[in-house]
């Protein structure tokens, strides 16, 4: 999956490094998931959030693919419901298996106030 134009400024060389840092520290290309040793493994950001390095594991594309499924699938249907002009009867159907960073601020003051 291509990376998205608005996340491209995250993935250049410090991000190139910072995942060699990775699988040095790791021992080699091996998933953290399966356990498989894979040429061309992958930075997997557990909370989907490009910005916080603090949360990025090595995962094979087998594994990755798995772990973003839900989030892909929930762009897709946002993006599709906007194109056709979807009006959505409450946020909480709109933004669900979104990271909270990428929810808009007055929406997820009303998530952590629900909860």
């Amino acid at each position: 999956m291509p990376i998205r134009l608005e996340h491209r400024q995250y993935y250049g060389s410090v991000w190139r490094a910072f995942r060699l840092e990775l699988i040095r520290e790791a021992g080699g290309e091996i998933c953290s998931r399966c356990k498989a040793t894979v040429r061309g493994i992958n930075g997997a950001h557990q909370n989907h959030d490009p910005r916080d390095r603090s949360s990025v594991a090595l995962m094979c594309p087998s594994c990755h693919g798995r772990h973003d499924a839900r989030h892909r699938l929930a762009i897709w249907r946002r993006r599709k419901a906007e194109a056709t002009g979807q009006l959505w009867l409450l946020p909480e159907i709109q933004w669900a298996p979104f990271a909270s960073w990428e929810i808009p601020a007055w929406i997820h003051d009303i998530f952590s106030t629900l909860l």
